[in-house]
């Protein structure tokens, strides 16, 4: 599934927060420096750039909890970080993310 990229802070949220409605399952949404995925109702955060040459994670495909990078094709499981397929040969950093009613939140610990 292709993801859509959308803008972050929508009226009412303050930077880390987003709208779960922005972040349809199988998209992404960049909030600040972090991309959110939705994958299948379950949120899973990940540092924005690829770990190989910085590309744009939240313009990737998701394919179920796996992003493809656009500019090289590295391949990360956006709920643990692991790297699925390189060139990448470091791991995401990834954080939790809290939901409470309409809007979720990236929190500021880092969960790695």
């Amino acid at each position: 599934m292709e993801i859509k990229s959308q803008p972050a802070n929508p009226a009412g949220t303050v930077s880390n927060e987003f709208r779960i409605a922005a972040v349809p399952p199988g998209s992404a949404l960049l909030v600040a420096d972090v991309a959110v995925f939705d994958v299948a109702g379950k949120f899973c955060a990940t540092q924005a750039k690829c770990t190989h040459k910085q590309g744009p994670l939240s313009e990737g495909k998701l394919d179920g909890s796996t992003v493809t990078c656009p500019w090289h094709g590295s391949q990360f499981n956006v709920c643990t970080g692991a790297v699925v397929r390189g060139p990448a040969a470091d791991p995401l950093k990834t954080y939790s993310v809290f939901v409470d009613g309409e809007i979720g939140q990236v929190m500021e610990e880092h969960l790695r």
